[in-house]
């Protein structure tokens, strides 16, 4: 067996020993193993530095935990952490235009008379500032409480199954199989390809993260069938489309109604054979379509570049194809009324919409920078390390304390694997017990 050091500090998870067959024989390399893997994973998961909390930077977009403990209210990276690491959080992803709540009385509310609890205060503000007042400006939707889609289903990372796409204006997270990208799983096995549109291949991109279902294991090419496979039940290929806009935020502009399932503005309505068909799929060269119609019927000219300047669309300008009756009719709101905007739309809108036509929008036209607090650059820092460093932020007393215990445990642990070591027995569970046991009697060992 390859020995490690005889210093190493080593930190695995309270479940992975119990979790082990007790017969089985576990050795210290693969605890070393193991260790190294989670210490891989969490600067993976915790790349920046939370010793800040982005409340003094105002409103930013950025990414959101709600905390459910206190109140559904969202507090940023750092506070996810250092203030609410013992909370039940919800993570909402990135959220345009958010300050942190942490500071504020949202979550500092005002103990009741008499009580002797102190209020709580956020740890990486000064609390003389402390607290501030609610953050008006801050949209709550019910992502906040937990709750995703328009299904309105709690999102569980370890259960859910199905992909999930962000709506460019709300920013809530909606399943594909709600958006009618695919048939629900529930009668998806069901389905043959005769029944869906022709296959096509999905993926997140930058709309979301898939999640995907549990499975066996199996060899390398066996799994890239299977999810290629999985795959072509998707309707609409992501790399065809920019981002989503789901139903309610079309349905709240009426210049986004009157484009909805014209070219670029796709839209997935049932078919006259029972399945979906995807309208307003995007044409390109001389029969590209304008963003819209004249009040007077007459399709505005768009020759040249100057042109399409001089002629910015006026969102009471804005009409429905009057040819096919779609200003009355619902026929675009048999399916879900989700629409796909094809790339380029937006960059088109700059110049093709006026101001005030421009600011109704329910979405941004450029996607804004996200923050993200400064890297730490003690990310490769090993967890003896960190601990190290922990100690040494602890009063004089506590840390000697501390020291002198580390190091009773220390010589006794290599006591124990050197006396079975030279027997040749391993070092079973009651062992350890029983040398934890004494360690907290403080008998002589």
């Amino acid at each position: 067996m390859p020995q490690a050091p005889s210093d190493r500090f080593i930190l695995l998870p309270s479940t992975y020993l119990p979790s082990r067959d007790p017969t089985s024989t576990v050795t210290l390399q693969s605890l070393i193993d193991v260790s190294d893997r989670i210490q891989d994973d969490a600067r993976e998961t915790l790349p920046f530095k939370f010793d800040e909390c982005s409340y003094g930077k105002g409103h930013l977009r950025q990414s959101v935990w709600s905390c459910i403990d206190c109140g559904g209210k969202g507090v940023c990276y750092g506070c996810s952490i250092s203030c609410h690491g013992e909370h039940k959080l919800v993570e909402l992803w990135t959220k345009r235009s958010f300050r942190c709540d942490c500071p504020t009385t949202s979550m500092q509310p005002e103990p009741p008379a008499g009580n002797q609890v102190k209020r709580r205060r956020c740890a990486l503000n000064p609390p003389e500032i402390q607290p501030q007042s609610p953050n008006h400006n801050n949209k709550y939707t019910h992502n906040f409480e937990g709750e995703f889609c328009r299904c309105g289903r709690d999102y569980d990372a370890e259960t859910e199954e199905e992909a999930m796409l962000s709506c460019l204006g709300c920013e809530d997270w909606f399943h594909e199989s709600c958006l009618n990208l695919r048939l629900p799983a529930s009668i998806e096995s069901e389905a043959t390809t005769e029944q869906l549109p022709t296959p096509v291949t999905a993926s997140s991109q930058h709309l979301g993260e898939p999640v995907p279902a549990s499975s066996a294991p199996s060899v390398d090419a066996q799994a890239a069938e299977e999810e290629d496979d999985d795959d072509e039940r998707v309707i609409i290929p992501s790399d065809t489309y920019d981002s989503l806009i789901c139903s309610a935020c079309v349905r709240s502009n009426p210049f986004m109604k009157s484009q909805a399932g014209k070219g670029g503005w796709m839209m997935i309505e049932p078919s006259s054979s029972g399945s979906w068909e995807v309208i307003g799929k995007s044409v390109t060269g001389s029969d590209s379509q304008s963003v819209d119609e004249m009040k007077n019927g007459k399709r505005a000219l768009q020759e040249d570049e100057a042109d399409a300047h001089a002629k910015k669309i006026k969102l009471d300008d804005a009409t429905v194809k009057a040819s096919s009756g779609e200003e009355t009719s619902d026929w675009k709101w048999q399916g879900k009324g989700d629409v796909f905007l094809s790339h380029g739309i937006r960059e088109k809108l700059k110049t093709q919409l006026d101001e005030s036509t421009i600011s109704s929008l329910p979405f941004p036209l450029e996607d804004g920078d996200i923050y993200e607090p400064a890297r730490d650059e003690q990310e490769d820092q090993t967890t003896e390390e960190v601990m190290t460093q922990a100690l040494s932020n602890l009063p004089r007393v506590q840390t000697i304390e501390a020291l002198h215990g580390y190091q009773r445990l220390k010589n006794r642990l290599s006591e124990m694997l050197a006396e079975r070591a030279a027997d040749g027995r391993s070092v079973s569970k009651e062992d350890v017990d029983e040398m934890f046991e004494q360690l907290r009697s403080g008998q002589q060992v």
